[in-house]
């Protein structure tokens, strides 16, 4: 009974070094190589702005950040003409080697105004006039 399970044992050791042997990599093949460089996650960044400049292969645009303004250049891809200075943009780009390439463009969305707070005793005052006819019954 004993000996039964060392060979048993001694069956799983060589089982599971064979399966970790056949993990590693062979050195010298370029396959290993592949998978790592297709590995790199892209970071992805967003910022808001205003634009300044539009080229056909540059886009300039600059934002305040805590009272100091910063200008960013982006590299296009392809040419834009939907868009003009002074533009409130959202800009996604990502970053290769030292320059910011631009991904998407979009107008930045205007923020709906807040609804006035009543206090109490206040009554509210309709913003649409009443329509003709729309009086009280009499």
């Amino acid at each position: 009974m004993e000996r039964l399970a060392v060979w048993i044992i001694g069956l799983a050791f060589l089982v599971s070094a064979a399966a970790f042997a056949g993990d590693q990599a062979v050195p010298g093949s370029s396959e290993s190589e592949h998978i790592k460089g297709t590995s790199l996650k892209t970071v992805k960044m967003k910022t808001t702005g205003r634009v300044v400049e539009v080229t056909d292969t540059l886009l300039k645009i600059e934002r305040s950040v805590k009272g100091t303004v910063e200008t960013f250049e982006f590299t296009l891809e392809k040419p834009i003409t939907k868009f003009k200075i002074g533009d409130k943009v959202v800009v996604r780009y990502i970053t290769r080697g030292d320059k910011n390439v631009l991904r998407e463009i979009t107008l930045q969305r205007r923020a709906k105004p807040l609804k006035k707070i009543l206090q109490p005793g206040e009554k509210e005052e309709p913003d649409i006039p009443p329509a003709k006819g729309s009086g009280v019954a009499k």
